[in-house]
């Protein structure tokens, strides 16, 4: 006698509803419900601050935050896309870590400047700048069917002048690597500046000690420092 095979069985998994805790009126009881991430990075926007924290981060900011972007601005003069009276306490934005902090400023609605502190024992630097359209740029491919504009807008002997302003150290003019923007993305005639030191494997990123970007006028649209630079 032939026998019809029994319908495969599933094991629901199981769900623990807090019966103390009714759901509001018209609602279902919502389970497993994820809390609210922490502030992980310890961000502090500017609105935030309390009063002492906006009279003592004034204080930073003039005695420390505002002297090192002006001596980065130097260093790096007539390649930034702002000048040094576009960075106030007005454009300050948010703080973040620990032990560490950075500042990080919006100059205008397409830049971001962030400041580290001297809270490591070395002195105060500019760590990072960044143009939200040049971003958008370099995340996107070159345009089909364009001729890519492969001009490089900045000479190998100005950026070894430049870095040596910002950060001491005279490179080499084998490490300083440029490559046209263009035959990698969207951001037409301008250049990757990376400075590697001799004998560092130029695909790894970590080696790299200073990365930039500049656009096809020659003004910096990315830069990044590294932190132990």
């Amino acid at each position: 006698m032939n026998h019809s095979p029994k319908e495969k069985q599933t094991r629901q998994p199981a769900v623990f509803v807090n019966k103390s805790v009714s759901a509001p009126e018209g609602d279902t009881a919502q389970t497993n419900r994820l809390s609210k991430p922490s502030n992980l990075l310890n961000i502090v926007k500017a609105a935030d601050f309390s009063e002492k924290e906006k009279a003592d981060f004034a204080e930073k900011f003039r005695k420390e935050l505002k002297p090192a972007v002006d001596k980065w601005l130097l260093a790096y003069k007539d390649h930034i896309p702002f000048e040094s009276a576009d960075l106030s306490l007005e454009k300050f934005h948010s703080r973040m870590g620990k032990r560490i902090l950075t500042y990080t400023f919006m100059p205008d609605q397409d830049t971001t400047v962030v400041v580290r502190d001297s809270s490591d024992g070395k002195p105060a630097m500019v760590d990072y700048l960044m143009s939200r359209k040049a971003a958008v740029a370099l995340n996107n491919l070159p345009q089909s069917g364009a001729v890519p504009d492969l001009t490089i807008p900045i000479a190998r002997e100005d950026v070894i002048r430049m870095v040596k302003a910002d950060s001491g150290v005279e490179f080499k003019p084998n490490e300083v690597i440029i490559r046209p923007t263009a035959a990698a993305c969207a951001l037409n005639g301008g250049a990757f500046v990376n400075i590697l030191p001799t004998g560092k494997d130029p695909n790894n990123a970590l080696n790299f000690k200073i990365m930039m970007v500049v656009g096809a006028d020659g003004k910096l649209v990315n830069y990044e420092r590294d932190p132990f630079f």
